[in-house]
């Protein structure tokens, strides 16, 4: 069975084993009496091509996968953190006005799954941009509404990386299951192969090495 890491290794080892099984007369010729012939070889090929098309691809899926990952995870720790500040500072001058707190929705534990932040910061700085009194109340700490109309236009764009961020992995996750079902389907030929081609070169074993099966000595 294929594995992660050797996927690469496992393809290169069959076009090397399907370029020398064609270009190798003799062993050519061993493997066509066991029915290795040229219907055979281009159903080979088909099955490399397809495997190694999905495997480049889902490679390129993982790579724009994981940049997209990192363009979202920073711009999320950024804004959690001045949220955070914001926030223990607003607890802190508001700790004798429970109203307040509760229409900043800054109450209890700080939110730790995605949608709920988003929630979160959602509230606290539309309250703090739309409602006079807490603008007056907040003058203190210099929360002011120009901020909190910048940490929204920050929420904005972290939620069009949230939704770029799902969808590549969604798209990654499909490209791996294509993937996974090519190799299978390849590798389940070339376990044919090799039994096949054991059998030809049964007597000439230093052949089964120019395909690459390794041969005990």
């Amino acid at each position: 069975m294929v594995t992660n890491r050797t996927e690469s290794k496992f393809l290169e080892r069959v076009r090397i084993a399907l370029t020398n099984a064609e270009t190798h007369p003799k062993i050519k010729a061993a493997l066509a009496e066991f029915g290795v012939d040229e219907t055979k070889f281009t159903e080979g090929w088909q099955m490399y091509n397809l495997a190694k098309k999905s495997w480049e691809f889902n490679q390129q899926e993982e790579s724009e996968t994981r940049l997209v990952s990192n363009a979202y995870h920073s711009a999320y720790g950024e804004l959690e953190m001045k949220f955070k500040r914001h926030r223990d500072l607003s607890q802190i001058l508001c700790k004798r006005d429970p109203d307040t707190l509760i229409q900043l929705g800054v109450k209890g534990r700080f939110p730790t799954k995605y949608n709920e932040f988003f929630d979160k910061v959602k509230l606290f700085y539309t309250s703090i941009g739309s409602d006079p009194a807490i603008q007056t109340k907040l003058a203190m700490i210099k929360l002011t509404p120009e901020i909190a109309t910048a940490c929204l236009a920050e929420l904005d764009a972290l939620l069009k990386l949230r939704a770029e961020f799902d969808r590549e992995m969604g798209e990654s996750q499909a490209s791996t299951v294509s993937k996974n079902a090519a190799l299978h389907n390849l590798s389940d030929w070339m376990d044919e192969f090799d039994t096949l081609a054991k059998l030809a070169l049964y007597d000439t074993p230093q052949r089964l090495e120019v395909l690459g099966i390794l041969v005990r000595s």
